[in-house]
């Protein structure tokens, strides 16, 4: 059976993405609590200022709190009202992976109830994409050919090589609605230091409270 303890679904009234828990470090850690979720950012267009409306759940159930998002990307960090129960949790990738090199994607795609693996090989990086109405930008973007293609619903759920994350989940292609098996992830390694600055100011944020 498919899973990934760290990946997560993130969820409204009315839409649901998915994500991943990862540390502030954030480096690989075993049975490690957090309250840091990576996803996507075109989740939270609408909503930044309604955080605490967003549910968040994956074996267990907690709100999310306060979100920040990665400039020029589709990424995202937000901070959960309490860490969420220990898990084995991936780091986050140095590089740029290369050409057909085998990626693993999570997510909640399709209304899964458990997140589900895709398959497939990571093509070539490229400087910017955005979504067809352009609302959505991913600098840089990574192009993934899965065998068992990402749908709705797995935006923001990590792109995996070797058990480190290489990117999150933003895009299809899916013209006229027939899906061609490419998808885009927002590559990790040039947003690292963002990241971690993200997480250190929502956690320093939450310590003040």
């Amino acid at each position: 059976m498919n899973s990934y303890p760290a990946a997560v679904k993130i969820r409204t009234r009315r839409s649901y993405c998915s994500g991943v828990l990862i540390d502030a470090s954030l480096k690989p850690c075993t049975q490690q609590a957090t309250r840091l979720v990576l996803t996507c950012a075109h989740f939270f267009r609408d909503g930044l200022d309604k955080a605490d409306h967003y549910k968040v759940s994956g074996g267990f159930n907690r709100r999310i709190t306060a979100v920040r998002t990665i400039d020029g990307t589709d990424m995202a960090l937000c901070l959960l009202d309490t860490p969420a129960p220990p898990r084995n949790l991936p780091g986050l990738a140095h590089s740029t992976p290369s050409f057909r090199a085998p990626v693993s994607t999570w997510g909640y795609g399709g209304r899964a109830r458990r997140a589900q693996k895709r398959t497939g090989l990571f093509l070539l990086p490229f400087f910017r994409t955005w979504s067809v109405d352009f609302l959505t930008t991913v600098s840089p973007a990574g192009f993934v050919f899965n065998t068992n293609p990402a749908v709705k619903g797995d935006s923001g759920g990590p792109a995996l090589i070797d058990d480190a994350i290489i990117g999150t989940q933003a895009l299809i292609l899916n013209p006229l609605g027939r899906n061609l098996k490419l998808a885009t992830v927002a590559l990790i390694a040039p947003h690292r230091t963002a990241i971690a600055a993200a997480a250190a100011a929502l956690l320093r944020g939450s310590s003040e409270d």
